[in-house]
């Protein structure tokens, strides 16, 4: 008797899957090692709470500790940042297996696998994010923060955008 697991029609379905999520994997490494490399070239580079003005009422690079999330929130409660970071990170990756996902839901999975690796890897060593990037009008962000908000704009795109047809 024919093992099930061995059917053409699964194998082709873990080869399809291999072809998506090795992708988004690549894509989410880069997306760390930029991250984390720029983080540890601040930390080496600047004083705490240092600011050096880029663009004068602009942008400034300044670099901080942040123990939130997003914006702040959640500032001193690292066990639900910890699990929603693995809520999302098992969300995007049932979204790449689950089906055969667009090329802009492969890419926006990257993005945020990546970003959201970055921050959790910051969390976990320390207890808080490395921020740096601060525009005068907005807070101050980080490049993990930038994939993870491209990834996810990315996501609403394709979820809203009419499906072509074969």
């Amino acid at each position: 008797m024919q093992d099930p697991s061995h059917t053409p029609s699964k194998r082709r379905h873990r080869a399809s899957s291999s072809r998506v999520v090795l992708p988004a994997l690549l894509l989410a490494a880069v997306v760390f090692v930029l991250d984390q490399a720029i983080k540890l070239l601040v930390e080496q580079t600047m004083s705490l709470n240092e600011s050096i003005v880029l663009v004068p009422d602009l942008l400034s690079l300044t670099y901080i500790q942040n123990d939130g999330g997003a914006f702040g929130i959640l500032g001193g409660s690292q066990t639900i940042l910890l699990a929603g970071s693995l809520v999302a990170v098992v969300v995007v990756f049932w979204m790449l297996v689950s089906g055969p996902p667009s090329r802009l839901t492969t890419l926006a999975s990257g993005l945020i696998l990546g970003g959201a690796a970055g921050n959790l890897a910051d969390r976990l060593s320390s207890g808080y994010v490395t921020d740096y990037v601060h525009f005068d009008f907005w807070y101050i962000f980080n490049l993990a923060d930038v994939a993870i908000v491209s990834g996810v704009l990315l996501l609403l795109f394709t979820s809203f955008a009419p499906r072509r047809r074969a």
